[in-house]
């Protein structure tokens, strides 16, 4: 890697955004964070904000001119990670026209700021989501691609324009499909299904399940999804440039997470955890599991963190920030 290489991180205030730039800072890169800090907050960089390598910017990347003008100031970027979107099956269906603008328009703005300012990759944050139900068990990145819901539809349309800014325009681009994201970051959400079953049974709630608990996730630790975006900068090009790449960590059933967390909670604070169970909710994939074979061999990436190490981590955080932290 050289040294004090410049990039710049859409999204940079939000849940995995502004671990990438803890991370990016201490591997000595110049960061350029931009969000418009309609999810994200930046409260949890201020401290980094006297750095100079850093710079935190509140942008839209909805505004191209603005995108534009921010990354000119900045200079010499080399490579950008765009994370920055409208994330997941409920705030897509509720939002529809916000998600499309969001995570289609912007994503061209992007690109075309990468273009214009001939910076030579982006590294984008696609999703699971973009195979729907999958035909076949593990999901390898050639399979069918046929989203099922609004975020899966604008993560696609996400992952055409990165093919056709590279065949087209000649930037390099790394696609990376992350599966369930969880576990304490920089800070952590609590509106996902790992995190929000740690909260419920700390505040002695049942664990709420849609459908049976019979459906099963890959999840990927976000350090460990961190790690996979910085090895995607610092990747050669051959068998890397314009690839896309499974990223996924542990698969499990709900239900069997339920059960770990509930024995966790139990052990660790001496609360009973009960269950409740949901209507399946519309959109949602019944069996999920990846094959990590691509990213293993070309990217060297190799998930290190557990599900149950992580709901330790999850309960020490809540039980030290009372839950009160960003994304709470």
């Amino acid at each position: 890697m050289l040294k004090r290489m410049k990039v710049a991180v859409t999204g940079g205030a939000g849940y995995l955004g502004s671990a990438l730039v803890s991370r990016l800072l201490e591997e000595d890169y110049g960061v350029l964070s931009v969000d418009n800090l309609r999810r994200g907050d930046y409260g949890v960089l201020k401290r980094l904000e006297g750095d100079p390598r850093l710079r935190l910017v509140v942008a839209d990347i909805r505004d191209r001119t603005r995108l534009e003008e921010v990354f000119r100031d900045f200079g010499e970027v080399e490579v950008i990670f765009h994370l920055a979107a409208i994330p997941g099956l409920k705030l897509c269906r509720e939002n529809p026209e916000e998600a499309i603008e969001v995570n289609i328009l912007g994503t061209f703005n992007v690109l075309e700021v990468a273009r214009r300012l001939d910076i030579r990759r982006v590294v984008f944050a696609s999703s699971a989501a973009v195979y729907g139900v999958p035909l076949r068990l593990p999901v390898v990145e050639e399979d069918p691609l046929r989203p099922t819901n609004l975020y899966g539809v604008t993560k696609l349309a996400g992952e055409r324009l990165v093919s056709l800014y590279h065949e087209n325009y000649g930037v390099e681009m790394v696609t990376l499909r992350f599966g369930n994201i969880y576990g304490v970051g920089v800070f952590t959400r609590w509106d996902t299904v790992i995190p929000r079953f740690v909260r419920l049974g700390l505040e002695g709630k049942p664990l709420t399940i849609y459908g049976d608990g019979g459906s099963s996730r890959d999840f990927v630790h976000v350090w460990d999804a961190v790690e996979a975006l910085r090895l995607s900068a610092e990747a050669g090009g051959e068998g890397v440039d314009g690839e896309v790449f499974n990223v996924g960590g542990e698969t499990m059933r709900v239900k069997d997470l339920a059960e770990i967390v509930g024995e966790e909670v139990r052990r660790r604070v001496g609360i009973p955890v009960g269950v409740a169970y949901l209507p399946p909710r519309v959109g949602e994939v019944r069996e999920f599991t990846y094959s990590l074979e691509k990213i293993k061999e070309r990217l060297g990436f190799h998930p290190r963190r557990t599900i149950k190490e992580a709901v330790g981590e999850l309960i020490d955080y809540y039980l030290k920030t009372k839950g009160k932290e960003v994304g709470f």
